[in-house]
Order: C-alpha cells, then structure tokens, then sequence
C-alpha cells in the first residue's frame, strides 16, 4: 500500500512505485527460467508462459500507472538447470498485491529466487532521472548478452541433437502423426458439434480457437462455455452477432472478437460477458489515439502485426496514449524530429506494443516500439533506419505474394489435410522451406500425402497429429 510523504509528519515513509529498470532488472532471472524460447520443443508450455507472461505484463504496466486490474492466478514451467530434459516445474502465482514491490517479491518468491536486489533499492523518493536511464541501458544490455549466450548455447545443444534427414524423418514419423490424427477424429467432431450448439442457441456469429492448443484442452474449455451460457442465459445475449476466441486472454481484442482465456476460470468469463459492451467503448477510441500519433510522427501509418502479443482494445488505447503523451513532452521541450527526415514518413509503418517489448525493425520493415519507448530514442531509431525500413518493406511486399503461391501450390501437391506456419517464420522463410521441399517431392510425397505440416524451428509430432518440421531442415 502507498503512504503520501506530508511536511507535517517528515518521518513518515512513502514507498515509490519501481522503475521499468529495476523491474526488469529484478525479474530477470524469473524470465531466463520461463521465456517462451526455451519451451521451443514443447508447444503446450510454451503457449502457457507466453500467455501469463502477456498478464503479466499487462498488471505490471497498470501498476506502475498507479490502476489497479485484477488477473487470474498465473501458471508458469519453470525449466532448471538440475532438472531433466522435458521435465519442468509448474508453479502457480497468485498476484493480489496493489504495490508492484510486493509483486515482484511475490513473483520472485514463487519460484525460490533471490529477492536480494529488490531489498537493496531504497523506498524513500528522490531524484532519479538520469540513474534511470543508466540502470535501464545497463539492464538492458546485461540481459541481452546474458540471454544471447543462453539463446547460442541452447541452439549449439540442439544442433548436436538435430535430425540431420527429413526424408528419413518424415518416413518414420507420418504414419505415426496419421494415427494420433484419427484417433482424436471423435474428440473434433465434439467440438465442431459444441461450436454449433453454441452459435445456434445464443445467435453467436463465429468461435474459433487459436491453433496451438491441444483439441483436449478446446473441448473442455467449450463444454465450460455450454455450462456457464446453460447457468446464465439473460447474459449470453451480449454475445449475439460476436466472434468468440478462445486462448490467449479475456477481453475484448483490437479486432472486437470477444477473447476468453483457455486457463480462466467461469466467473472471469463471465465478468467480462456481462459488462462487455463497456469493453466495447475502447474500441470507439482506437482510431482517434491512432490519428492522433500517425499526425505527429509525420503521418505514418499506425499498424498491427498480425501476430502481436495479443492485448485488450482498453490496453491498447492505454499503450497509445502513453506513447503520444511522451511525443507531446518531446516538442514541449522544443525538440523536434531531424531536417533528415521526409516531411511524410506515409510509406512507412508502426506497431506499438505493450512497454516490456523491444524496439527494432520487423523483418517485414514495420517500426515496432513499446509504449514505453522514450521520444527522442524512438525518433533518434526511425531517423537511422529508414533506408532498412525501406528495403524491408519492398521486399514484403513482393514475398508475400510469392509465398501465398508457394503455399498453395505445396498444399495441392502433397495433397496435405493443411499447411501453417509459426508466428516468427517470415514469408522470406516461407519461401525458402517451401521451395526446398518441392525439390523433394518424389521422395517424400506419398509420405506426406493426408497429413498436417506446420513449419516452425523444430522436429515433432503433436498429440493431435501434427507434424512439425524445422523451416531449414537439413536433407
């Protein structure tokens, strides 16, 4: 709980919110046991911390603003040194605290790591705008070089592990993926017939649900749906002519789709059905807030990747507001962006994303920053990486057409069930996968012939059937 520091009563002690900085700083060893990246072979947990790890953030950033939200208990895989491949910790992490100290405490606490750096940082308030930006680059760069070398030993291990032919691979492991599809062939006929109970009866325009969870977990979560709708009818007429997604969080999403999270439980669900025209409000906003940033970075044009962390439209507004708030103190300040610059930046494009994101270029050429990027970092960024940008752009938009063609023409030749692909292979990856497996084609085409393909980084077959290839395979 904060306390307020009066001249009438000097002893009094007020405990000041935690810097981005000493966050980050603080939950650093927290990631390097839970990042997404080092679950690559293991989809579920993967999916699992990516999805805390964005409510996560989502708290954290609402509490270094002083708001108050409310999570649910959030699940993680701890991976541990001393531990077995493919064995992993599973905490759950039940974040009540208003004081993002206590949060973190809590955070660090859960997994047995050492609060000692949090008990360090004083909690009387001074003056810390330049320590700031030296503890955040110092911060930064610590976990980067930390995290590299992690990134290049994990890939140094696997690559000794590597399949090394996926000719041999796809023989001995496409009847395998076969079997397990038509063994779960009653359990997608469970939850198509559960999508249309549900549309039917509640007038529901759609439900989808993100492909990587285990249909298991799908089933189940739509049976929750059917009893919670069966239990408080006079709500489900919010969702008439919606769109339900399920996986990932529970809100309502940039898109409008009605979002509820797999690992929530009813009454969060619920909640949100009930006020979810109130959600709706936020989306009104969006294109204000994002004129209103496109106007004063020169017009360029505000976008979303397909495949961002995936935020709440009252997130998003809250995001936007941040950034445009910190580009107004920029020219407040009598700052201005470099003569060097185009007077249009409208062939360019931005994403802003939640402020524990990273400021780069996509490898699509899009400008992504967090929200809490400062403003003459950001601008400073843009300036000296148009002509990357540029050439990013250009060769997108010529890939993607070539890719949707490659797609389509791997799909009908294999005669496969489906082909996808993970978030992070561009279509330049695409590309090249596709092209390499065409060339082999009169080895491996009956093998394939009825199966799903999805193309990631890695070897596998999922419960579903699923089968996984790296989209540089060797062989």
């Amino acid at each position: 709980m904060f306390c307020r520091l009066r001249i009438s009563c000097p002893r009094r002690v007020f405990h000041r919110s935690l810097s981005s900085a000493e966050v980050s700083t603080a939950l650093r060893p927290f990631y390097f046991h839970v990042h997404p990246d080092l679950f690559g072979k293991y989809p579920e947990q993967r999916k699992i911390n990516e999805i805390s790890l964005q409510q996560l953030s989502a708290l954290l950033e609402a509490q270094q603003s002083s708001r108050n939200i409310h999570i649910p208990v959030l699940p993680f895989y701890l991976r541990k040194k001393d531990m077995p491949e493919g064995q992993f910790e599973l905490v759950k992490i039940k974040l009540d605290s208003k004081n993002i100290r206590e949060t973190v405490v809590k955070i660090l606490s859960a997994c047995d790591i050492s609060t000692s750096y949090i008990d360090k940082i004083p909690i009387i308030q001074r003056d810390r705008k330049k320590q700031f930006r030296e503890d955040f680059d110092k911060a930064y760069e610590k976990y980067k070089d930390e995290f590299d070398k992690a990134t290049q030993m994990k890939r140094k291990v696997e690559e000794k592990k590597a399949i090394s032919n996926i000719i041999d691979w796809i023989s001995e492991n496409s009847g395998v993926a076969k079997e397990k599809y038509e063994s779960t062939h009653a359990t997608r006929d469970h939850v198509k017939s559960l999508i249309e109970q549900l549309c039917k009866t509640y007038g529901i325009k759609e439900v989808k649900y993100d492909s990587g969870w285990n249909i298991s977990h799908i089933r189940g979560a739509l049976q929750s749906l059917t009893s919670m709708a069966s239990q408080h009818p006079q709500h489900m007429g919010n969702l008439k002519d919606r769109t339900i997604a399920l996986g990932q969080f529970t809100g309502v999403s940039l898109d409008g789709d009605v979002f509820l999270n797999i690992i929530d439980v009813r009454n969060e669900w619920l909640s949100l059905i009930k006020k979810v025209s109130q959600e709706d409000s936020a989306l009104t906003q969006i294109p204000q807030y994002e004129k209103a940033l496109s106007s004063i970075l020169r017009d360029i044009h505000i976008c979303r990747r397909k495949f961002m962390p995936k935020v709440s439209a009252a997130q998003y507004c809250s995001h936007l507001r941040q950034l445009i708030t910190s580009i107004g103190d920029f020219y407040g300040r009598g700052r201005k962006i470099p003569d060097s610059v185009p007077e249009s930046l409208e062939k360019f494009e931005i994403v802003v994303e939640p402020e524990a994101g990273p400021l780069m270029v996509s490898p699509t050429g899009q400008f992504i920053t967090p929200s809490s990027c400062p403003a003459d970092e950001l601008i400073a960024f843009i300036t000296n990486n148009l002509d990357g940008a540029m050439l990013l752009l250009t060769e997108y938009s010529i890939n993607k057409h070539v890719e949707r063609a490659l797609y389509k023409e791997v799909k009908e030749r294999f005669q496969l069930l489906d082909l996808i692909k993970d978030d992070s292979i561009t279509p330049a990856l695409m590309i090249l996968c596709c092209q390499r497996l065409l060339t082999r084609i009169d080895k491996i085409d009956e093998k394939l012939r009825g199966n799903i393909l999805y193309v990631t980084h890695y070897y596998s077959v999922l419960s579903e059937g699923v089968l996984c290839i790296p989209w540089d395979f060797k062989g």
